[in-house]
């Protein structure tokens, strides 16, 4: 069946009749704008605010504002190291500042103050929410003869103090002690053949009859020795690097030989041990030349 131009006019004229009768024609809700749409969708900004993460380490005050002059402390010039145990603390007297670290706690950053006379070998002072106690002469432990005492959050931390960084007053037991007399033939030809004094900062067996050692110069820098130990005849001498040094390294214990050493100031004292008769002292907790 063919329609023409006018059959096919009127058909389109009942297909728009039908749709209008139906609904059909409605027109969809139009969309919000997306400025709208996320204020619809934005979440209830009610409620408390959730806690942000403080600094490990916030001082109280500006640096600024602080004084950064050096501090003598019975003697002592800054920066002067307390430690102590149980639990294992350190505390740092520095030019303006008193930093108090506990391992897992936030670190503790408060301005030092003015501190007041000593009175009989006392000195008592608070900073911030930390009461220091200084006593002179009280300590036999690592650290030094200035026994410390912190009270901070009602535990009171004590310990002893000096002018020494923790980690060359640790005291740790020396496994090479018992060597040292045997290897007095291999220290001397070591110590005799570097180009200065040294301290021998490790000794251990080596290979059959040999004795090696690490050597340590006043400014750092390492050299591995190793000697026989009956004749004193030298089988190796190298320098090498502080990692390399590191291998043979068992705490912070330095032998200094009587002649063949530098002079070397006692991390700890009370826990020197005379190697000999005059041959040298071991610090078993360090010592600076």
């Amino acid at each position: 069946m063919k329609f023409d131009s006018r059959g096919k006019l009127w058909l389109g004229s009942l297909l728009v009749i039908g749709l209008v009768a139906c609904g059909g024609t409605e027109e969809p809700t139009p969309a919000p704008e997306p400025s709208e749409a996320a204020e619809t969708l934005a979440p209830d900004p009610g409620g408390p605010a959730l806690p942000q993460p403080e600094r490990a380490s916030a001082p109280l005050v500006d640096a600024a504002e602080v004084e950064t002059d050096p501090v003598t402390i019975f003697g002592l010039q800054t920066p002067i190291y307390g430690v102590g145990q149980e639990p294992d603390w350190e505390i740092v007297f520095e030019e303006g500042w008193l930093v108090f670290d506990r391992p897992g706690l936030p670190l503790v950053e408060v301005p030092l103050p003015d501190l007041p006379a000593e009175s009989n070998g006392v000195i008592e002072f608070a900073a911030g929410s930390m009461q220091v106690t200084l006593t002179q002469n009280a300590c036999e432990g690592p650290g030094g003869s200035l026994e410390v005492q912190i009270g901070y959050e009602d535990v009171t931390y004590v310990g002893c103090g000096g002018e020494f960084e923790p980690d060359a007053i640790q005291a740790e037991s020396v496994s090479w002690e018992m060597l040292i007399l045997d290897s007095q033939l291999a220290i001397n030809s070591c110590l005799q053949s570097a180009s200065g004094k040294r301290l021998v900062r490790a000794l251990y067996p080596r290979e059959e009859g040999i004795v090696g050692m690490i050597l340590i110069d006043e400014i750092g820098r390492f050299e591995e020795c190793g000697a026989n130990s009956e004749s004193g005849e030298i089988s190796f001498f190298d320098p090498v690097t502080s990692d390399q040094a590191e291998i043979w390294l068992e705490g912070p214990a330095i032998f200094a030989h009587s002649e063949l050493s530098p002079a070397c100031q006692s991390a700890s004292p009370q826990q020197d041990i005379a190697i000999g008769n005059g041959f040298g002292v071991l610090h078993p907790a360090g010592c600076r030349a």
